[in-house]
């Protein structure tokens, strides 16, 4: 197995973050005026409470759960025997339509990431898509790209999510459709240079040869069971990802769902209660939330996110077991044994959210923003692209990038569009590139791709996409 060389190079860019502590002091933007805070160094034994501290964080633990879930989902899958044998007949069946199947998927992906992004949830899936890619003959670079590639693609075009777009329009005042055209044309021309790259990808004509290298493939083997039950119980799942995660009342202004879910868990119903105290036993008949007292708190469909989608891939898990007649303890171990092989690449990824955790807390960012913006008095594109591209590095997670990177932006007298539409292209591109970005982290050490071997492949086609923004970049400073 070869080495991605990411662990080492995240660790560099924790030490280097504890020399800028020594270097900038710290500030913060408060109403678009810079705050001086004076040197927030860190120490030794600081290094090390910041790097614990980072993993007590809830939304970390939750993103590491997700993944290990996942694992746990296609442990069970592998050990059906069916589902090997489903991907290689899906590979048989696109013989001489193998680049229709990689643009197909990596348009859907595109797509759901710029109109929903729904993150790594989409992630649950992306082992079944990298299993066909493989067996179809295809490397796993270009797997990578497929997948993991076109969801930044939908990130640089992002439209109308919640998540990018409209996290990025709320810290500027504006509406999430701000500067639509142009986020519409971001997303066309960089999934054009996308399509252009795996069009020209390179595959063995011999059928899944490059199976064996996936990390997920599982055993294939001869038995009575149909492949229906997968079928269907991923289905659900999609499903499921799709209703559950998509904010459907401040993406759609729909509140059905929230309404459902507050009549389900608030209805009541005349029940005997017994409650026993120190001075005896109290009987009496009232009214209960009988369905919130069983379900417990339940986020309704529409602010699903890691968590929930996390016990559904272990409960499909289960289910997948029971359907082909696994013992519950044969399906607890394969569960524990997906666990295990996706827990390498879940610890890696946690360990890059702890960048975010020493940036936010040394604030030493917004010191060297706000002295890169101050270098020309007007609105300068090389120098807020450059402020751009340190943040995104920085904060990883574009929830973070935009409150961190987009206030800093918002000082210069600009106008706001241009400003989102900056902000999340820029970072699209630059998580192509950056060895803390989740989606490099995740697919180079799911598929064990040396971080080398990446940009040697990628580094035509990130300039082409970082052409593509700048273009587009330069013609809404024209327009707006």
């Amino acid at each position: 197995m070869r080495k991605t060389g990411l662990f080492k190079i995240i660790m560099f860019i924790l030490l280097g973050i504890v020399v800028a502590t020594w270097i900038f002091s710290a500030s913060y933007i408060n109403n678009g005026e810079l705050v001086e805070l004076g040197m927030y160094n860190v120490g030794f034994f600081d290094f090390f409470q910041l790097l614990f501290g980072s993993f007590e964080f809830e939304y970390f633990i939750q993103i590491f759960i997700l993944l290990v879930s996942i694992g746990a989902l296609y442990g069970v899958l592998g050990k059906t025997g069916k589902y090997r044998a489903w991907i290689e007949k899906i590979a048989n069946k696109m013989k001489g339509s193998e680049v229709i199947f990689l643009l197909a998927t990596a348009f859907v992906i595109a797509a759901l990431t710029s109109v929903f992004d729904y993150g790594l949830s989409m992630f649950i899936f992306f082992p079944l898509l990298i299993s066909i890619i493989l067996a179809m003959g295809y490397d796993k670079v270009t797997a990578a790209l497929t997948t993991f590639g076109a969801m930044l693609v939908g990130t640089i075009g992002n439209t109308i999510s919640y998540n990018t777009a409209g996290t990025i329009s709320s810290i500027l005042s504006a509406e999430s459709s701000t500067g639509i055209y142009f986020k519409i044309a971001l997303f066309v021309l960089s999934l054009a240079a996308l399509f252009f790259f795996l069009v020209k990808a390179k595959r063995t004509k011999i059928l899944n040869k490059n199976a064996d290298e996936d990390m997920f493939i599982g055993e294939k083997s001869s038995n009575k069971y149909s492949i229906v039950p997968i079928i269907v119980v991923l289905s659900v799942l999609f499903v499921l990802m799709v209703i559950g995660c998509t904010n459907w009342s401040k993406e759609f202004n729909i509140n059905f769902f929230s309404d459902l879910n507050s009549t389900i868990t608030e209805a009541e119903v005349k029940l005997p209660h017994f409650h026993v105290t120190t001075d005896g036993v109290d009987a009496k008949v009232e009214k209960v939330a009988i369905f919130g007292k069983l379900f417990g708190t339940v986020s309704a469909f529409g602010e699903w996110y890691y968590s929930e989608m996390a016990v559904m891939c272990l409960l499909a898990a289960l289910i997948i077991g029971a359907f082909f007649r696994m013992k519950w303890s044969e399906r607890l171990s394969y569960m524990a044994e997906g666990a295990k092989k996706m827990l390498a690449p879940a610890l890696l990824v946690v360990l890059s959210y702890t960048v975010i955790y020493f940036a936010g807390n040394t604030m030493f960012y917004t010191t060297i923003a706000s002295l890169l913006l101050s270098i020309t008095s007007k609105f300068n594109i090389f120098f807020s692209t450059i402020v751009a591209i340190i943040g995104s590095a920085l904060h990883v997670d574009i929830l973070y990038v935009a409150n961190y990177v987009v206030p800093q932006l918002a000082t210069q007298d600009v106008n706001t569009t241009l400003i989102a539409i900056l902000v999340q292209s820029i970072y699209g591109v630059t998580m192509f590139v950056a060895p803390t970005s989740i989606a490099v982290i995740l697919g180079l050490s799911y598929l064990n791709i040396p971080y080398k071997e990446w940009i040697k492949k990628t580094w035509k086609l990130v300039l082409t996409l970082f052409a593509i923004v700048v273009v587009v970049l330069i013609a809404a400073m024209i327009i707006l």
